[in-house]
């Protein structure tokens, strides 16, 4: 079983120190931390295989912790350690969202045995996240998938409703690829839709997504932004494409352009199709004008 990553804390240090050591004779490096801000913070960074949440005699609001674990990442496994001899606290914890529940005093076997049911689900969960991310991607560019598009954009609609916050859309196509296909051929168009594609996503902040939608064509969707930042981001796309060489045979680059839509929530739409259309129509109006 490969060495996982684990987090104690709560109770006090003396308990702290003795589930470490027994974290360690089961072959694992613990991380011992005494302030719950500063574990909250590590988790929301990256998940730990396991972490083990000591409550001491569970007086007052002991699993208020575990509720803060689990909001900022609802998928990591939390072990509450807590009083033998309380029926309601186990099933309180596991209520809540405990991966387990140990009962004090805690034996070795017990730490090791949740340490190696925790190394086979941190397993699954890394093959699933794989699993999910191919899913939503698209097979030759990698950007994201339409499907996964109407999803996600129904997700950011209903964040933008609920707090009141702008969401905007761009709409791009490029222009005369067809050309490119016809002198180089169907391979390097392909490779040029996926350099785009990359190119794309390195002018976008984290939170912004590209989609192809099909074809040619993409959608990016940007969080908290209004038709002034959408705007802004649109031109620094038009550039980033139009300045860039695209490799397209040894010694030979082409030059592209895109026509770029954009819509704003909730000034050009309410739902997932309105934005669409209206960004869609406004790219043609752009394309057929234009271009670029």
């Amino acid at each position: 079983m490969p060495e996982q990553r684990v987090l104690v804390l709560g109770g006090t240090e003396e308990a702290r120190q003795a589930l470490a050591r027994a974290v360690a004779e089961a072959g694992h490096q613990a991380e011992v931390v005494e302030d719950p801000v500063g574990a909250i913070a590590g988790v929301e960074r990256r998940p730990y295989a396991i972490v083990f949440l000591l409550v001491g005699d569970a007086v007052g609001r002991p699993l208020d912790l575990l509720d803060r674990l689990l909001q900022v990442r609802p998928e990591q496994a939390v072990v509450v350690v807590g009083p033998a001899g309380d029926p309601e606290f186990r099933a309180g914890a596991l209520k809540r969202g405990a991966y387990q529940v140990l009962l004090e005093p805690v034996e070795a076997a017990e730490v090791e045995w949740v340490l190696r049911n925790g190394a086979e689900r941190a397993h699954l969960l890394q093959v699933n996240t794989i699993l999910r991310q191919e899913a939503f991607r698209d097979d030759l560019t990698d950007a994201y998938n339409r499907r996964y598009m109407e999803r996600h954009m129904e997700e950011e609609l209903e964040r933008a409703r609920r707090y009141d916050r702008p969401f905007s859309i761009l709409f791009m196509d490029l222009d005369h690829l067809k050309s490119v296909n016809d002198a180089y051929g169907h391979l390097c168009g392909s490779k040029v839709l996926m350099e785009v594609a990359t190119l794309v996503q390195k002018h976008l902040r984290r939170s912004d997504k590209i989609f192809r939608f099909g074809g040619d064509e993409f959608v990016v969707t940007l969080p908290e932004t209004d038709r002034r930042g959408a705007l802004k981001v649109g031109h620094r796309l038009r550039d980033a494409i139009k300045g860039h060489r695209f490799l397209v045979s040894e010694g030979a680059a082409v030059q592209l352009t895109a026509s770029f839509g954009l819509a704003t929530f909730p000034q050009d739409g309410m739902n997932t199709d309105q934005l669409l259309r209206h960004a869609d129509q406004a790219m043609y109006l752009v394309k057929s004008t234009s271009r670029d």
